[in-house]
């Protein structure tokens, strides 16, 4: 199983999509995309990092929690 099909991606606004879980549909993180990359937050709106990609923002936020 991946990310991709742990999560799944809803458009929040220009360049903001919220991350929900699949099964629960709880809110898991939010990622948004910046000049640096897309940056994760967590659903405590913790930063976790930036990343190249949605994909690997996932990655991210699944190893952070």
């Amino acid at each position: 199983m991946n990310c991709s099909q742990l999560f799944s991606i809803v458009k929040a606004g220009p360049a903001v999509w919220e991350v929900r879980h699949e099964i629960t549909d709880e809110l898991a993180g939010i990622i948004q995309r910046t000049p640096r990359g897309f940056v994760v937050r967590n659903d405590q709106r913790q930063q976790i990092g930036s990343f190249d990609s949605i994909t690997s923002a996932l990655q991210g936020l699944y190893e952070a929690a």
